[in-house]
């Protein structure tokens, strides 16, 4: 069945257009993101392809080209619209927007704040917003070193029967049990919990089995879903740029349009 690009653009530019007018009156400016870029290992996703000299990706995510460009000097408060490709082609349209050289904390406070101010604005108000820490992961996912990517893996399709049938200590197994079935609005790690006093909303929880699928991600990370239907509208976490702080979410237009029919 073909679909009606008319209706569904008319929808996405509904979208976008409140969400850019948010952003700007944030302090956010648009960023236009190349469509092809230079290969290399460490962007994500888009589409391999060579010129017959040199490798390209096509529509590669936007945050690992952003690290690659490794010129932030002074802060930066962006945001871009762009459409991402995946290895099996399929395409997603991505609303995503960052602060480069931010501080610690605060970035955060202000990227989630956001995001809810920006559902607000959609009338979307059945959602929440899950923060964990990948840092707390490190010291048991180094235990388990020969499974590290299985035990990954898992966590990220959240089947923990993915694990149990892995060939590690049961106490090891037990305390990455411990870590992927906590949920709360309290911790031991200090810094989410000063996250969600400081935000202080009920939609937001510590969920330590959330780990995101990009590695660039070093200590906080956050999704966003409707658990109406269980989709991910969007995600996001703390990475660096050349040794500067930086922050972001990239919201799912595709699975948001479908919301707003």
């Amino acid at each position: 069945m073909k679909k009606d690009i008319f209706a569904e653009s008319k929808t996405l530019s509904n979208i976008v257009n409140k969400m850019r007018n948010i952003l700007i009156q944030n302090g956010y400016y648009e960023l236009f993101p190349p469509s092809v870029a230079q290969y290399s290992e460490n962007l994500k996703k888009g589409m391999k392809f060579s010129d017959g000299k040199n490798f390209y990706l096509l529509k590669p995510d936007v945050t690992s080209w952003l690290i690659e460009m490794d010129k932030v000097e002074e802060k930066q408060k962006i945001f871009y619209v762009s459409e991402v490709l995946n290895e099996n082609l399929n395409s997603t349209w991505q609303l995503g927007f960052e602060i480069l050289n931010g501080e610690h904390l605060k970035a955060e406070e202000e990227i989630i704040r956001l995001t809810i101010e920006l559902l607000k604005n959609l009338e979307i108000s059945n959602f929440f917003v899950d923060v964990s820490s990948i840092k707390v992961w490190k010291n048991v996912l180094n235990k388990a070193a020969t499974y590290k990517q299985d035990v990954i893996k898992a966590i990220e399709v959240r089947n923990f029967g993915l694990i149990e049938g892995l060939e590690i200590d049961q106490e090891i197994k037990n305390e990455i049990g411990e870590l992927f079935n906590f949920r709360g609005k309290q911790s031991n790690i200090n810094s989410l919990n000063t996250l969600l006093k400081s935000i202080n909303d009920e939609r937001i929880f510590i969920d330590l089995g959330t780990i995101k699928y990009m590695d660039y991600y070093e200590d906080i990370v956050f999704e966003v879903y409707a658990p109406d239907n269980g989709h991910l509208l969007g995600n996001g976490g703390q990475y660096k740029i050349n040794d500067k702080y930086a922050c972001g979410l990239a919201f799912n237009l595709d699975v948001i349009k479908e919301m707003k029919r």
